[in-house]
């Protein structure tokens, strides 16, 4: 033990003598290990942020989709083109027991408008009058639309599209064109904490909501994209798949639909955002892998520098494994170093990154770790070639070299 301390000690003396070059070393490391640990932190925000769009959707929820979503594809064709779905379908759903209520959704696209004031990125949906129940939402100002209103040209906005149409002033009993139809606004819906979230602008409150039965009787070729399900409070959502399923296959094969419960859908959500975190994970450790060359190149030629240093203290009875361990102990401690660099620069960079954006990276012991850890593996790999090179010196040669 006292051996190890000894070498670890030399190789810090030795690292500290030569601090210039030490640094210009270790700064590949500190990028490759900023970009991951960032990288992975904003990953995981986004997906805080998606659990809780998602989770804000409703309790005990099912959604039907278009296609078949199976565990070995991400992804449906029909997700957004031709659905198979009918109002009959709803209708099935409804009689099924331990179904509380089932709203049809359509996505309706176009824009909307107030006069000059335009909001580009509302997103505009043909939905029951159950929607409100199973996703609840509070109003600012107004109410929702109900049965009677089915067939009436009214919608209900979002806290988001209220503002870019009207601002500060009210909405509740204006005229909106949304398509080039004229619609009132009967109410607008509100959620304070929308706005901290990065899909505010996409999300429920950036929403105008138009009766599902008016926009199918007014919309050519009109097609049924969703049918949202709210369980009896009694019934596992989980266990009512299989009699939702079995009542949709009375008219369609399935091929034709999933069912959906919440956590499928955070599924199929973290599948594809762990894809692409891996994917660029993998493009970002190209920085790490520099680093590490970078790193194992200036100890290459420090082995050659510092040979009389290696002959003098094999001459005084070194062995082989304490040059060794000195040196692989230098590598070790450059990326360790680098990479508590990298850790302090990523942090910095995601709070910047959370007071200027709505991004909210999420920093927790194992992305800590995590950093030290590759920092400590890159080290190790990219030492030992150095550490082999200066132990196999004979120390005959290395005194007559300078």
């Amino acid at each position: 033990m006292a051996s190890l301390c000894n070498n670890i000690s030399a190789a810090w003396h030795s690292l500290r003598e030569n601090l210039q070059r030490a640094v210009l070393s270790a700064t590949g490391i500190t990028v490759g290990a900023a970009a991951i640990i960032l990288l992975v932190s904003v990953a995981r925000g986004v997906e805080a942020d998606v659990s809780k769009q998602v989770t804000g959707l409703g309790v005990n929820l099912l959604v039907v989709v278009p296609g078949q979503i199976s565990d070995s594809s991400l992804f449906s064709p029909n997700l957004a083109g031709i659905s198979y779905l009918r109002d009959e379908d709803v209708t099935r759903v409804r009689k099924v027991p331990g179904v509380e209520r089932a709203a049809p959704l359509m996505f309706v696209g176009g824009g909307i408008r107030n006069g000059k004031h335009e909001s580009q990125s509302t997103f505009i949906i043909g939905a029951g009058p159950d929607w409100f129940y199973i996703h609840p939402s509070k109003l600012s100002e107004g109410r929702f639309y109900t049965e009677a209103d089915n067939h009436s040209r009214v919608c209900v906005i979002g806290s988001i599209a209220k503002e870019s149409l009207f601002g500060s002033s009210d909405a509740l009993g204006k005229t909106v064109k949304i398509n080039g139809g004229d619609y009132k606004a009967i109410g607008v819906t509100i959620d304070p904490k929308a706005e901290d979230s990065l899909f505010s602008m996409g999300g429920f409150e950036n929403m105008a909501y138009l009766p599902y039965e008016q926009v199918r009787d007014s919309v050519p070729n009109p097609q049924l994209n969703r049918i949202m399900i709210e369980s009896k409070p009694d019934f596992d959502p989980k266990l009512l798949v299989p009699a939702v399923q079995a009542a949709l296959a009375q008219r369609l094969s399935r091929q034709q639909f999933s069912v959906l419960t919440q956590k499928d859908l955070l599924d199929v959500v973290f599948r594809i955002m762990s894809l692409l975190t891996s994917l660029l994970a993998g493009l970002t450790s190209i920085a790490l892998v520099v680093g590490g060359l970078g790193i194992m190149t200036v100890m290459l030629m420090s082995v050659g520098e510092r040979s009389k240093e290696i002959g003098i203290r094999k001459t005084v009875g070194a062995k082989q494994s304490d040059i060794f361990i000195q040196f692989l102990a230098e590598a070790v401690i450059l990326t360790c170093l680098g990479g508590i660099a990298g850790l302090g620069i990523s942090y910095a960079g995601g709070v910047l990154l959370a007071s200027l954006t709505k991004i909210r990276p999420e920093f927790s012991v194992g992305v800590v770790a995590l950093g030290l850890i590759v920092s400590l593996v890159t080290g190790t790999i990219f030492g030992l070639l150095p550490a082999m090179k200066a132990a196999r010196k004979d120390p005959v040669a290395s005194l007559r070299s300078e």
